[in-house]
C-alpha cells in the first residue's frame, strides 16, 4: 500500500486526465460519426449493438493503445530522467513492487475513461430514441474485461520504454502494433485474439458484438495473464540489470 500511495502522489494526473480525454473524444467522434452516416441500413433492433461496435472499435483499435503507451511514458519517463531507479537500487527498495504500483496506478486512472464509453453508449442511443437499459449491465462487464486487456498493453509498453528510454519510440511501437492487429482481423481473425494490442478490443466486444463464451472467456484471461506476467518480469529483469 506505500507503495501504492506514493505512486499515486507522483502520478501527473492532470496530464492523464487531459490526454485521455482528447483521444477518448476523438475515438468516439469518429465511432458515432461512422454510426450515424450508415444508421438508415441498419437491420431493426440491431441499433444498440451496432452503436457499441463502431464506437469501441474505433476507440480500442486505433486511439486506445497510443493512449496507454503515452500513460505509460508519463509515468515511467520521470523515473529515468532523474536516475530514480540507481538511487532506489542503492537504498534497497523493490523494484518489482515499485513496477506493480505503476502498473495497478495506472489501470485505476483507465477505469473511468473506460466507464465513459457506457456513458457516451448511452447518450448516443438516447438521442436516437432508443431504449436499452437492460443491456447497460453487460456492457459494464465488457469493461471490466477490456481494463484485463489493457494489463497486457501496459506491461509490454512498460517493457519497450525500459528497453528503449524513449516516449516517441515507445509510441512509435504501439502504433506499429495496432497495424499488426489490423493485418491479423484482415487475414486470419482468429489471430488477433493472441495479439496483446488487440486485448483491449476483444474485452469490448467490439467486433462480436456479442457476449463471450465460456471457451472465449478462458482463452481471454490465459492470454493476458501471460502477457501480462512475461513482459512484467521482463521489465523488472530489464530495471535490475540496468536502472
Amino acid at each position: 500500500m506505500k507503495y501504492l500511495s506514493s505512486e499515486w502522489l507522483k502520478l501527473r494526473k492532470l496530464q492523464l486526465l487531459l490526454v485521455g480525454l482528447i483521444l477518448l473524444s476523438i475515438g468516439s467522434f469518429v465511432g458515432l460519426g461512422t454510426y450515424y452516416a450508415n444508421r438508415q441500413v441498419f437491420i431493426h433492433d440491431t441499433q444498440s449493438r451496432v452503436m457499441w461496435g463502431q464506437l469501441t472499435f474505433y476507440h480500442s483499435q486505433v486511439f486506445y493503445p497510443a493512449l496507454l503507451a503515452i500513460f505509460v511514458g508519463i509515468s515511467l519517463m520521470p523515473e529515468f530522467e532523474r536516475m530514480t531507479f540507481e538511487m532506489l537500487k542503492a537504498n534497497n527498495v523493490s523494484i518489482g513492487k515499485l513496477l506493480m504500483s505503476k502498473l495497478l496506478t495506472l489501470t485505476f486512472t483507465l477505469v473511468p475513461f473506460q466507464f465513459l464509453l457506457v456513458v457516451i453508449w448511452w447518450v448516443g442511443l438516447k438521442l436516437d430514441n432508443i431504449s436499452v437499459t437492460s443491456e447497460i449491465g453487460v456492457h459494464i462487464k465488457w469493461v471490466l474485461l477490456s481494463l484485463i486487456g489493457s494489463l497486457s498493453i501496459l506491461s509490454l509498453q512498460s517493457f519497450i520504454l525500459v528497453k528503449t528510454k524513449s516516449f516517441a519510440k515507445s509510441v512509435g511501437f504501439s502504433a506499429m502494433g495496432v497495424m499488426v492487429g489490423f493485418v491479423l482481423m484482415l487475414v486470419f481473425e482468429p489471430l488477433s485474439h493472441i495479439c496483446p494490442y488487440s486485448q483491449p478490443m476483444i474485452g469490448l466486444r467490439a467486433r462480436a458484438l456479442a457476449d463471450m463464451s465460456f471457451s472465449e472467456f478462458v482463452i481471454f484471461i490465459v492470454v493476458n495473464v501471460f502477457y501480462t506476467l512475461l513482459f512484467y518480469k521482463l521489465t523488472q529483469r530489464t530495471l535490475e540489470k540496468k536502472g
